[in-house]
């Protein structure tokens, strides 16, 4: 081949591949969106092409993909990442994809056996998943339970041990040889890729301060963290504000970092001194978050320690303001009474937090979301499934409209910068998580290289729509077309697609 033929060659080549119609490799192409990435703060009219699951292309230039979404006027943002997800049930993880959730994570309560939790959701999940090493259900003896259609029973370990052991499940202490068996498989489950160690110790307040101490020393040993709803959910002493000092000191002690679950509803009236606490330790080199959801009414099960007699003083609300989830009805003192000896495990809810006390952690730097959301119990004969209609059950409503509420009082309040609301539902948690967790180094980003999850919205008209009236606790939130996960688009045009592209969020299995 002479001079001329092997440049004229060599020019074709050079124009085919920077030619646009090179981008036709692209799996997606999203197009006229403005990309808002907290970690490199671009925010820019940008289209992004994505191949094998990866942002790989970011550009001013159109692009063009086997599939196309158009996002002129919308938010192009890191798919959300919620770090109190209970339940994991198909219908939840519905409900959280129209609320563009891409990442869910049971954090606070956790699982046992790690390893089951993993390979039961395997391969049949639309979200990513993942759990910490659940000390609760170590501690109580009792391992991770599925109901007949493969959803697990977020109270499950906590209805067997009530009703094998009545109200010793969080009042008898364990003898030297159950610590030991409890730390061995704690270690276990931090070998079989557990996210850290949770501690909800504000339900079994029994658990000692020097077990809390051993199994937290196992988090630094695998490089892990641990968090906690702490102890004394309460505005007096003992308080949320002295749970927090405990964690902390288990934290600074060990050297491991400490995620603090719901700090509103834990410190109430003292919210604003724990966040002070939380920010003070920061400065001082201690690896701290904090966590909140954007209610100021929380639900739990009606057996916790600190719904015990008393709590009015405690909590600052009397037996009105607490609320059956089945009936959704308030209980009388009679009634709770009675359903707290025969009935523990009953999920309510109530109203115990100031509008101010939510907003200071949401205006804290760095304080980021997490929903707490609590599967929906079935209001009629069918069990909540997949195919349950939006509507229908009975749960806290942050379990369908948590993040799209974010963004709608931020819209309305002007609360923070809108880069920063996006922080607060993605890159926080993956930013915080990564020296742990190697696998969130490329999530809750929009940059080349990074994962494909994506929440697609519009700024001026998303909106939660679950509240408390009848038959809609369930309703989906709007103004979050699409939802993209692992490159694979979970919702499209507002409707859930039956994929399940959800991939495990582990720790490195160490054997």
């Amino acid at each position: 081949m002479n001079r001329f033929y092997r440049h004229l060659v060599l020019a074709f080549l050079l124009q085919t591949l920077a030619s646009p119609l090179m981008a036709a490799d692209y799996d997606l192409v999203i197009n006229n969106g403005r990309v808002m990435d907290p970690e490199t703060k671009l925010d820019a009219v940008r289209n992004v092409g994505i191949k094998n699951g990866i942002i790989t292309k970011i550009s001013q230039e159109q692009l063009s993909g086997k599939e196309v979404i158009d996002a002129e006027n919308h938010v192009v943002a890191p798919g959300f990442i919620d770090t109190h997800f209970h339940g994991m049930d198909a219908f939840g993880m519905k409900l959280m994809a129209r609320d563009g959730v891409t990442t869910a994570l049971e954090l606070e309560i956790g699982a046992y056996p790690v390893e089951d939790f993993y390979n039961w959701k395997a391969g049949k999940s639309q979200l990513n998943y993942g759990a910490s090493v659940g000390h609760a259900a170590i501690r109580l003896g009792v391992p991770l339970k599925l109901d007949p259609k493969g959803d697990i029973l977020y109270s499950g370990f906590l209805k067997e041990a009530i009703h094998d052991g009545g109200s010793e499940w969080n009042t008898k202490p364990v003898n030297a040889a159950q610590k030991k068996e409890i730390l061995d498989k704690i270690e276990d489950g931090l070998k079989q890729g557990g996210l850290g160690i949770g501690f909800p110790i504000g339900y079994y307040t029994v658990v000692g301060a020097d077990d809390v101490m051993q199994a937290a020393a196992l988090a630094r040993k695998y490089n892990q963290f641990i968090t906690s709803h702490v102890r004394y959910l309460s505005q007096v002493p003992p308080s949320g504000y002295i749970g927090l000092e405990e964690m902390l000191t288990v934290a600074s002690i060990n050297k491991v970092p400490f995620l603090m679950h719901h700090l509103p509803s834990n410190c109430l009236g003292k919210t604003k001194p724990c966040i002070e606490l939380l920010r003070a330790a920061k400065e001082n080199g201690l690896n701290v978050a904090g966590e909140f959801y954007p209610y100021t009414f929380a639900s739990s099960i009606v057996g916790a320690d600190y719904l015990a007699e008393g709590f009015e003083g405690r909590i600052g609300m009397d037996v009105s303001k607490i609320i059956n989830i089945a009936t959704q009805k308030p209980l009388t003192s009679e009634e709770m009474a009675k359903l707290r000896k025969e009935a523990p495990d009953t999920q309510v809810i109530f109203y115990s937090m100031t509008d101010e006390q939510m907003m200071s952690s949401f205006r804290e730097p760095g304080f980021w979301v997490g929903s707490d959301n609590m599967p929906f119990v079935a209001t009629g004969s069918e069990p909540i499934s997949w195919d349950t209609p939006y509507g229908q059950g009975s749960a806290h409503p942050r379990a369908a409209g948590t993040h799209a509420r974010v963004l709608r009082l931020n819209r309305e309040k002007n609360i923070v910068p809108m880069m920063e609301a996006i922080a607060k539902l993605s890159y926080h948690q993956a930013k915080w998580l990564e020296p742990m967790v190697p696998d969130m180094r490329k999530r809750g980003r929009i940059q080349e290289g990074a994962v494909a999850d994506i929440t697609i919205f519009d700024p001026e008209k998303v909106t939660d729509n679950a509240d408390w009236a009848p038959g809609k606790n369930s309703l989906p939130s709007t103004g979050i077309p699409y939802v993209i996960v692992n490159g694979t688009v979970v919702v499209n045009d507002s409707k859930v697609q039956k994929v399940f592209p959800g991939k495990p969020i582990r720790n490195a299995i160490m054997k």
